[in-house]
């Protein structure tokens, strides 16, 4: 059904309460979401319309489009439409419901399944101190790291430790995002009550909030998550938190939550050398069954080096294909797979990428790198680093190199474009279309 697919995609979050209260009916090639509220109309619309659409065109096996309304109280009773989902409309504010049991931890994010190397050693042995609930020491506990380096594992790793030891400890993951949409939901709704009594520490003993670097410019949230850190660290609860970049690096948060996101232990979580890149590529060969030559092992970590996600893929790619096609795991196989993939990425450069944005957003590639701070100069620019970052696999530093920009404004594009990719239909849809355009060429 449509509603459980987005109630799955939705699971512990703070719009799941919104999304129950929702039903699906169709009208001819429309799908209509009656929303309880005129808040949640407009709030749905905009954050699960191409989720939503997606969902109900794979359950019809055809081409629909979605409408947002506020529910008829005749239809509910009478109903002149199909209908798709009859879960019971509940009228109750989303935001006065009652908190969701699910703590939002990962299962799989466990520390038996975080392999530990010179890069990531010092915030291993943290975490475990931290699970074994020696928490005043390192008290908020703040991972940084690029993409894909471990910040997030060993965090629910920890949450996980937890409860395998004591399970009915009061955990709660949640990401700066959410925290932020639930907080603001609660006040349109009159509901800082339930809000405050759902993160306060007489209802958890280890929170967990993940991009802290999300909460740039939100002061008033901001400041309701000052109130938050005192009153769990001062109760003695454990904080754990993560972002791009340490606390002192985050750029427009206030100083009195820079100071509590500073006043703990903050741990760099680097990435990893080849000799922990050849104990990961063996670590995910062990779990799923397959077993890797040493050379195709040491030629996988010569060659994968941008993130871990990108090595448990390579490993994922060529047991696959062995499986598929009854090969064995040799070098043949490995260059065949993966030397394609490297060739691609050296044809896709920074030169390229800058061309296809500047073509695409009618602006010359010279100003892609100039000193202009013009909002139609600025948009592109943060756009070709996002992609640069994401299809060439080359380091920070270069890119900026490439742009003429600091590290920092680096790191500021790409914070930009994540978070507003998923808050702005707009931005989604231009980068969604320039990532057709370059996989077609790499295809």
């Amino acid at each position: 059904m449509i509603k459980d697919s987005i109630l799955l995609r939705a699971k512990g979050t703070p719009d799941a309460a919104l999304l129950e209260q929702v039903s699906f009916t169709e009208e001819g090639d429309t799908v209509v979401v009656e929303c309880p509220s005129v808040f949640a109309q407009k709030y749905l619309g905009k954050m699960y319309r191409d989720l939503i659409t997606q969902a109900a065109r794979s359950h019809l096996d055809r081409k629909v489009d979605v409408d947002f309304r506020v529910t008829d109280p005749a239809k509910q009773d009478h109903g002149s439409s199909r209908t798709m989902d009859r879960t019971p409309v509940q009228m109750s504010l989303p935001a006065c419901s009652e908190p969701q049991a699910s703590t939002g931890l990962n299962a799989h994010f466990t520390f038996d399944e975080f392999v530990v190397g010179s890069c990531n050693a010092f915030a291993y042995e943290a975490a475990q101190a931290v699970s074994r609930g020696e928490w005043a020491r390192y008290n908020p506990l703040f991972f940084y790291s690029d993409i894909g380096l471990g910040k997030s594992h060993i965090a629910h790793a920890i949450g996980n430790d937890v409860l395998s030891r004591k399970p009915r400890t009061p955990v709660r993951f949640v990401s700066a995002r959410d925290f932020a949409h639930h907080y603001v939901n609660s006040v349109r709704n009159d509901c800082m009550k339930t809000f405050r009594n759902l993160y306060s520490s007489a209802s958890m003993d280890v929170l967990f909030i993940d991009d802290v670097h999300l909460f740039k410019n939100k002061e008033k949230t901001q400041l309701e998550l000052c109130h938050v850190l005192d009153d769990l660290i001062g109760a003695g609860k454990q904080v754990i938190l993560s972002g791009f970049r340490p606390p002192a690096s985050i750029p427009h948060i206030e100083n009195g939550l820079r100071s509590r996101l500073s006043s703990g232990l903050s741990i760099n979580i680097k990435r990893p050398d080849r000799d922990t890149r050849a104990r990961i590529v063996l670590h995910k060969a062990n779990k799923n069954g397959v077993t890797i030559p040493d050379e195709v092992v040491d030629f996988i970590s010569e060659n994968v080096h941008s993130n871990i996600r990108d090595l448990e893929s390579a490993v994922l790619t060529i047991s696959a294909m062995s499986s598929l096609m009854k090969r064995p795991v040799s070098m043949d196989l490995a260059r065949e797979l993966l030397d394609g993939t490297f060739k691609k990425q050296q044809t896709m450069t920074i030169p390229a990428i800058m061309s296809l944005v500047a073509k695409s957003f009618s602006v010359h590639t010279e100003q892609l790198v100039s000193p202009s701070r013009k909002k139609e100069i600025v948009y592109p620019r943060q756009v070709a680093i996002y992609l640069c970052r994401r299809y060439t696999g080359e380091p920070l530093q270069a890119i900026g190199e490439a742009f003429m920009r600091k590290h920092s404004s680096v790191i500021h594009s790409l914070e930009t474009i994540e978070n507003r990719y998923t808050c702005d239909l707009a931005v989604k849809r231009d980068i969604d279309y320039l990532v057709e355009k370059i996989e077609s060429e790499l295809a």
